[in-house]
């Protein structure tokens, strides 16, 4: 029988919990040092997923997590994938957290993959009635299913539509954070005025105006794209990349 089930960003709430709880101590007029208490991260964690259960009314939990060593197959489409970030200090306990975490409830993290596209893939897989992702990262909107963002405490229903036309605008605006540039020249506002008819050939069409080709277009797309239950294979490893329809 099919069920109901959280899809958990398991990296967001890892990091977000430890900050949280890290507190500073001062020993002597110029020794501050920080410091946490396992203990109470553990007990916030547990308790911010008791809150989501009883908010969204699912017990049945899986949270995803990306795997060690920054390493994604998105790094063999565009060599300078996210290489604007630099390396930064994760906030204390946050292994000590992550390990508690799968312990404790179910969880998956796959070589290669974020936790965004294990999310996705859960997400379209058709196991469960009814997934819903609970995280902050705007890319769940490119995903069909239901999104509950932890911030602003609201769920919001992703239909096939608008998370395809998702998928083609954050092609051409591109994101900073992760470094991949978008279609030169386009902006939020222009980009909205192209996809008034949300088309494959209009992103083209974008891009060949900025002096560039389809083959950069596509490499956007790709790297854009969330990975949903069709593009990727658990048995081999084999991620699908990305093909605009043929329509």
């Amino acid at each position: 029988m099919k069920t109901s089930r959280l899809l958990i960003d398991g990296d967001i709430l890892t990091y977000r919990t430890c900050w949280a709880c890290q507190t500073q101590v001062q020993w002597e007029d110029d020794i501050v040092t920080t410091a946490t208490n396992l203990k109470e991260v553990k007990a916030q964690a547990d308790a911010t997923i008791a809150r989501w259960q009883e908010q969204l009314g699912v017990k049945q939990i899986i949270i995803c997590f990306s795997p060690k060593g920054g390493k994604y197959f998105r790094h063999n489409i565009l060599e300078s994938y996210k290489g604007t970030r630099k390396a930064s200090q994760k906030p204390m306990g946050y292994h000590s957290l992550v390990e508690y975490l799968k312990n404790k409830y179910s969880y998956l993290q796959v070589p290669m993959l974020e936790a965004d596209d294990t999310l996705g893939i859960l997400a379209t897989n058709g196991e469960c009635s009814r997934n819903i992702i609970v995280s902050v990262d705007k890319d769940m909107l490119t995903v069909p299913c239901e999104y509950y963002n932890m911030d602003k405490e609201i769920t919001e229903t992703v239909s096939l539509e608008l998370a395809d036309y998702m998928h083609l605008y954050q092609t051409l605006v591109g994101d900073s954070t992760d470094n991949y540039k978008g279609c030169p020249g386009v902006g939020p506002k222009k980009a909205a005025e192209i996809l008034k008819v949300p088309a494959w050939s209009r992103v083209v069409t974008a891009f060949q105006q900025a002096g560039l080709t389809e083959e950069d277009a596509l490499v956007q797309a790709r790297v854009a794209r969330i990975l949903r239950a069709n593009e990727y294979d658990f048995g081999t490893g084999e991620v699908k990349l990305w093909e605009p329809s043929k329509a």
